[in-house]
């Protein structure tokens, strides 16, 4: 009953839904008793059609149509005083074959009727069973029986006359139930007009176009509608969609201006999965805006480091303080110092570890410090070849000083500086914050580029003092006897071949020219069982009269080597395991004392899978001489070309660089990968127009025509591959010499795939706002 209590604006739909099925169930029951049993049901018609017809009924029975023959004399008094009876106590009928129950009449003026008729018949009955006795036929009863047929045909017509009355009478109370059924109908369609219209249209018609206003971006507007009600909870959750809408459209308002740290006002973030996407995608974003920051500081980092190595590469002391002072500041430590080791000039010499140059706070530290290889922090990365990185610092370490006092440091990072894992210096850096660990990535990453620059200013030194030392020595020749000339022009002879070597030097350091894997002096193929599978007649004639003269196709490659079988069989497996193995050694198969230079390569069948080794030597006894002369020199240009490779192959960019003339000066490994996979061999000389795609050499050239012309280009494009789309953002940018001349173009390729899905998140979920909205 507490539902009467609540004021009609309060009453739930779903309860008024309840009463109105309610009346309409109650309709449902009353029409079917007016149908069922008022007006002219299925009893009245029967009632109608026995009682009215009853005298024809009874005709067969009548005195007139009497005979001694009659078959169904019984049956037919039996059938008259059933229906008598039934119509006038009620009882069952058959009609077309189905049993019909007849109820009595309660109107007396019927039940009268239907008694005299009753006695008038039981009185023709027995006079009609006395007639059957001869009795009765020969005493003259005729008379007396017609008598008794007249008043029963008498009290027939008066029950039909009350047939007719009852008839008229259920007529009636039909018609009044039907005017009251009526009336309910009109109350009850009446209520649920004012229902709908006051309490369901009506509120139904503020929300909606509350929502319009919503669905236009008009999310100030509020629904006045307050009743605890479904359509009152409808208003009520609609202006709490509209806060959140507010909030949300708020929210990626200040990401799209780049306030990644902006926060969800007015809803918890558990609470909403609009919320908790949109917190998602702004911290997928912050990820990601910070790798890329990150990336971009390593990218940065490492061409500025790039340019200090290469142009500050004279002096060791000076170099050092450079690269230590430029690294503290970059990576935002404290301190920092930069040691070198010494090189042993024979065995029984310790190499040593040199501190070159020390930087804090902005000023020099000139501090000279020699340790042992294990001595201390320093010492142990040199032995151990591993960076150090401590968090908690003894107390006894370094201090770090400043104007208003001193405090140990936070972190320590101690890290080796090798190239092809040899040792050539350490990076000790100090600071008051912890390391994040990209920038130790970093400074590892930096210190192959540092240790390859500190050997060729090693051997840049080394080179000068020889050169120096070669100018004295002509020099005093040429103040010698004439016979020295002879010597004099062997010497310019050898100045001629190393100029020339270091001219040969330089030209791969800018086009990194392939390995040669073949030679025409020595061939010996094998697989891998090591048998000999071809031998050139070189070899065979060089063996002739040896130990090895019995070698020949077919036979195990190891089998004759004698103390060396271990050694080669290592270096066979070397080129098995993919190795490229190129090596001098001196020889004396004959017994003669010469150099020879073998080339160990591996030999793959089209799947990359190794199949054997190619052994490739020839006689450089001659060329030992003067390759002993220039090997500082070769070192020196090789590790010049390990500090470009290591710049643009440390990297999952792609990198490559023309001339005016669009042919290719350096190209990294990453990008020849991916034209190898289309068997296009890319390498410094080939021109870059003739190894493009027809379709693609037009747009390609007039890009590199505005670069050469001095303009900065970035192009992103999507590139469809069978894993998934990816979006490629290239820069062209114009190399410059000295007196600002273009000379050239650098290209650099970068996958933003990962940076365009974050947008293209912002972008769906701004969608999903807007489709909210409507």
């Amino acid at each position: 009953m507490r539902l009467f209590k609540r004021p009609l604006k309060d009453w739930k739909i779903r309860n008024l839904a309840y009463l109105v099925g309610l009346g309409t169930i109650i309709l449902a029951i009353a029409t079917f008793i007016v149908l069922t049993q008022l007006g002219f049901t299925k009893k009245t018609i029967l009632r109608n059609q026995y009682l009215t017809n009853l005298n024809l009924i009874v005709q067969p029975l009548a005195p007139d149509n009497l005979a001694d023959d009659n078959n169904k004399f019984d049956q037919h008094i039996k059938k008259i005083d059933k229906l008598i009876y039934v119509f006038h106590r009620g009882g069952e009928l058959t009609y077309n074959d189905k049993a019909v129950k007849i109820k009595a009449v309660e109107d007396k003026d019927y039940l009268a009727a239907m008694s005299n008729l009753r006695t008038a018949w039981d009185n023709y009955k027995t006079s009609l069973y006395n007639w059957q006795t001869d009795d009765f036929k020969s005493s003259g009863n005729n008379k007396a029986l017609s008598d008794l047929y007249a008043g029963f045909e008498k009290e027939i017509s008066k029950v039909q006359e009350e047939v007719v009355n009852l008839t008229i009478k259920e007529e009636r109370k039909k018609n009044i139930a039907t005017v009251i059924i009526m009336l309910y109908v009109s109350f009850l369609i009446v209520m649920i007009i004012l229902i709908m219209r006051y309490l369901i249209l009506g509120p139904i018609y503020k929300v909606s176009l509350a929502s319009r206003e919503l669905a236009k971006g008009n999310l100030a507007d509020k629904i006045d509608y307050n009743t605890r009600n479904e359509v009152g909870y409808i208003a009520k959750n609609t202006n709490a969609l509209a806060d959140i809408l507010k909030n949300a459209t708020n929210f990626t308002k200040k990401i799209g201006e780049g306030k990644l740290d902006a926060k969800f006002e007015g809803i918890d973030e558990n609470d909403n999965a609009l919320a908790n996407s949109l917190l998602q995608m702004r911290d997928q974003m912050q990820e990601s805006a910070k790798a890329d920051q990150e990336r971009n500081w390593v990218t940065e980092g490492l061409a500025k480091f790039a340019d200090i190595l290469r142009t500050n590469n004279d002096n060791i002391q000076d170099l050092s303080f450079l690269i230590i002072s430029n690294l503290v500041k970059y990576i935002g430590a404290n301190q920092g110092a930069l040691f070198v080791l010494t090189d042993a000039n024979n065995k029984d010499e310790e190499t040593k570890i040199v501190l070159e140059a020390a930087y804090a706070y902005e000023r020099r530290k000139r501090i000279k410090q020699e340790l042992s290889i294990g001595e201390g922090l320093v010492g142990q990365v040199v032995q151990e070849g591993d960076k150090i990185y401590l968090t908690e610092v003894p107390e006894n370490y370094v201090e770090i000083k400043s104007g208003l006092g001193e405090t140990l440091p936070r972190a320590v990072l101690i890290v080796p500086l090798k190239i092809n894992e040899e040792i050539r210096g350490v990076v000790e850096i100090a600071s008051i914050d912890k390391i994040p660990a990209y920038k130790i990535e970093f400074v590892e990453k930096l210190g192959e580029n540092i240790a390859s620059t500190i050997a060729n200013t090693k051997t840049n030194e080394r080179t000068r003092k020889l050169l120096q030392e070669s100018q004295e020595m002509t020099e005093q020749m040429r103040s010698q006897e004439e016979e020295m000339r002879q010597n004099m022009e062997e010497m310019e002879a050898t100045q001629e071949e190393m100029a020339r070597a270091q001219a040969e030097m330089e030209q791969k350091e800018t086009s990194l020219n392939a390995l040669i894997n073949n030679t025409s002096d020595s061939i010996i193929l094998i697989d891998t069982d090591y048998t000999i599978l071809v031998m050139n007649q070189v070899i065979k004639d060089r063996y002739k009269g040896t130990q090895y003269e019995i070698m020949k196709e077919g036979h195990n490659a190891l089998d004759m080597l004698g103390d060396v079988r271990d050694e080669w069989k290592a270096y066979y497996d070397r080129a098995f395991a993919g190795e490229r193995l190129s090596f001098t050694i001196k020889s004396s198969v004959k017994g003669e004392n010469s150099y020879r230079h073998y080339d160990i390569n591996p030999i793959k069948d089209s799947h990359g899978n190794t199949t054997g080794a190619s052994i490739f030597s020839r006689d450089i006894t001659h060329e030992k001489k003067l390759e002993q002369e220039r090997e500082e020199i070769t070192q020196k240009m090789e590790r010049r070309g390990f500090v470009m490779d290591a710049m643009i192959n440390n990297t999952e960019d792609t990198f490559f660089a023309i001339d005016a003339n669009y042919e290719i000066l350096v190209v990294n490994d990453v990008l020849k990968q991916r034209f190898a996979q289309s068997n296009i061999d890319l390498r410094p000389g080939v021109n870059i127009l003739d190894i493009l795609p027809k379709d693609q050499l037009n747009k390609w050239k007039e890009r590199y025509d505005k670069a050469l012309a001095g303009e900065k280009l970035r192009i992103e494009e999507i590139r469809e591959l069978p894993s998934g789309n990816l979006t490629i953002e290239t820069r062209c940018e114009p190399i410059s010499n000295d007196q600002g001349e273009v000379i050239g173009i650098s290209t650099v390729s970068r996958d933003i795939t990962d940076l365009k899905r974050a947008e293209e998140q912002v972008t769906k979920l701004q969608q999903e706002l807007d489709r909210l909205k409507k």
